[in-house]
């Protein structure tokens, strides 16, 4: 099957019923009976799930619910199908970003129909994000050693002055590690490739504040638009208190800046230092 026929069997998502066979095989395979494809069964149901560190517990399944994790993953196929047949192939660069550039555009039409589309329309904003990522991957090639390699300051009169009051102030509320040189911080507004990336140990909510702060046009800063998350990851380390996990650029990108850390870091930051 081609990349066109895989996305072409999105369309299947349009139709209401779609998956209902599948779905309700699960519940007969789940109560142990035979199912012969004939009874049609997309009530809510029960099951019991094992966690890796051995706890029980019960997840209520809903039809819609199947519907949107099987259109997730024909996305991730449709993602690895094309990493497999074009972005891992021996054909030059520009050849794969201009594949990509393609498939974009047909992925865009796509996005109208079902916008367009009174079922479709459940599933748009999953396959916006998944045109985005996409974009991001395999059209927007990022060259390590860009400008879109760290943050810069544009405004060179008060450049060393601004960011040496960022630093002080991140330094002193406890945002950064207490062992962050100065000229470490420093060289995250260089516009080239990090070497030593900073920990940031106030919240993720703090750092993602801080991340749309610092690419803010009218304060003086460079704004790199959709590259700013990535860009984020490679310039601070930041681990999860749950997970134990370091962050990633998606993880930053959809976590939610709080009210408190609104308000918190406009005063330290934005109405100390930056005043628009």
């Amino acid at each position: 099957m081609s990349l066109i026929e895989k996305a072409k069997f999105l369309d299947n998502f349009l139709d209401i019923r779609y998956l209902e066979k599948e779905y309700t095989r699960e519940i007969y395979d789940l109560k142990g009976w035979d199912y012969e494809g004939i009874i049609i069964n997309t009530e809510d149901y029960v099951t019991t799930f094992f966690s890796a560190d051995g706890y029980e517990y019960e997840v209520k399944m809903n039809f819609e619910k199947y519907q949107e994790n099987k259109f997730r993953s024909t996305l991730n196929e449709i993602k690895e199908s094309f990493r497999n047949e074009y972005s891992l192939s021996l054909i030059p660069l520009a050849e794969k970003i201009a594949y990509g550039t393609s498939f974009k555009e047909h992925l865009e039409n796509k996005l109208e129909k079902f916008r367009n589309h009174k079922i479709g329309k459940k599933y748009s904003t999953l396959l916006l994000e998944f045109i985005n990522e996409f974009s991001i991957e395999f059209v927007d090639v990022i060259d390590t050693k860009s400008k879109n390699s760290s943050f810069y300051f544009l405004k060179t009169v008060a450049h060393r002055d601004t960011l040496n009051k960022l630093y002080r102030i991140t330094l002193k509320e406890g945002l950064i590690s207490s062992d962050t040189k100065q000229l470490t911080f420093l060289k995250l507004f260089d516009n080239l490739e990090v070497q030593n990336r900073v920990t940031w140990i106030g919240s993720t909510s703090e750092l993602k504040y801080f991340i749309k702060l610092i690419n803010k046009t009218e304060l003086g800063f460079e704004d790199k638009g959709v590259y700013k998350w990535r860009i984020a990851v490679k310039c601070f380390v930041k681990v999860s208190v749950r997970s134990l996990k370091e962050i990633t650029y998606k993880d930053l990108r959809t976590y939610k800046i709080t009210d408190n850390t609104n308000q918190k870091l406009d005063r330290l930051l934005l109405n100390a230092i930056l005043p628009v």
